[in-house]
């Protein structure tokens, strides 16, 4: 990524010894983030906003990761500092993205957000960096969602325990006829564990789409323990989001949104209308006493945070709701269908839950 931001001249250093320097910082930020999830998404939803302040604590902590490495990078940089610190960012976002749960990280903290900011020459570079992350996870998973129970979900098959005539040819003694034994035995069960671990992953996608069919079909809350359809806009969209996230693993087809998206336009009146984050928000308040007794109370963070997050902050009244560009980095005068703020939150929901996995 540093060197794309370098070709593209979004960034300028004629001296290659500086820019090896940034590179290393790219490797020892990625190396520092890899087994923090929580990390992987603040990084995410910075590095992508070109308009992120200059104070905030994340480019703060970046920026005198780069100065161990290049002394003089703050006269030297002058006004490009920023893009260059998120370059960076980038980088060791690139980096860790190789490994798939990163990738997810990564895609669900901004596949919403980045749509809103500002990002002018950089919006080709960045939307198909994002983009791959999205079709790889795509491929991944499409091929185990897509299967016709009555033909695809096989039993574990019993193998046979095959002795390698190779164990054999030093000589036949009992030692070697044992070892030999044990050997095809092992094998034998390791791939019936794997059988059964197959057989057993089939049988649970079946369980979930089983159980998101009668969900639908009940539109009943399972965290409020009441239906959909009496429920206001502002707290229908919430619950959707969140109880689906309950119901979904951590990789998904882009179908499993739009089951979402079906699912909301029949249980809200206003399917087609717009409204802009500040109203929705003014929703959320009136029906903050009733959100307070499902979602804990918001731990409060410096910086960037997700959507899901300030309404968090918001019924539990840390924050306002003119503080949402503040907090989240985009305009609460965007206008958006409440299906599609439905599935924005989903998404945050679901980030956090992959946030919390082991």
């Amino acid at each position: 990524m540093l060197q794309e931001y370098l070709n593209l001249q979004f960034i300028h250093t004629t001296d290659e010894v500086n820019f090896e320097k940034l590179k290393k910082t790219g490797v020892d930020v990625s190396k520092k983030i890899s087994k923090d999830k929580a990390k992987i998404l603040s990084y995410s939803r910075i590095a992508f906003d070109p308009e992120i302040p200059a104070d905030n604590n994340e480019i703060v902590e970046i920026q005198r990761q780069i100065i161990e490495n290049w002394q003089t990078f703050i006269p030297t940089t002058k006004d490009t500092s920023i893009t260059i610190i998120r370059a960076v960012m980038l980088e060791a976002l690139e980096t860790i993205s190789k490994e798939l749960s990163s990738a997810c990280l990564i895609w669900f903290a901004t596949r919403n957000v980045i749509k809103h900011f500002k990002l002018g020459r950089e919006k080709e570079m960045l939307s198909s960096f994002l983009l791959k992350l999205g079709n790889r996870i795509e491929e991944e998973v499409s091929e185990k969602w897509n299967f016709d129970p009555d033909y695809d979900i096989d039993t574990p098959k019993v193998v046979s325990a095959t002795i390698d005539e190779n164990d054999l040819a030093a000589g036949i003694t009992a030692a070697t006829v044992k070892d030999a034994v044990n050997k095809a035995f092992k094998k034998q069960v390791n791939e019936l564990k794997e059988n059964q671990k197959n057989f057993a992953n089939q049988v649970s996608l079946m369980q979930m789409r089983t159980q998101l069919l009668w969900w639908k079909e009940a539109s009943y809350s399972p965290s409020k323990k009441e239906p959909y359809n009496n429920m206001k806009d502002g707290l229908l969209q919430i619950l959707l989001a969140y109880d689906y996230s309950d119901f979904i693993p951590e990789l998904y087809p882009v179908s499993v949104d739009y089951f979402l998206l079906e699912t909301h336009n029949r249980l809200s009146t206003n399917t087609d209308k717009r409204i802009k984050i500040s109203q929705f928000l003014k929703m959320v308040e009136e029906n903050g006493s009733e959100l307070k007794n499902i979602l804990p109370e918001f731990k409060s963070e410096n910086g960037r945070i997700s959507f899901v997050d300030f309404i968090n902050g918001l019924i539990y009244k840390k924050f306002k709701v003119k503080q949402f560009k503040t907090f989240v980095g985009i305009s609460d005068s965007v206008e958006l269908l409440l299906s599609d703020i439905t599935l924005w939150l989903f998404h945050d929901f679901h980030s956090i839950e992959l946030s919390l996995r082991k």
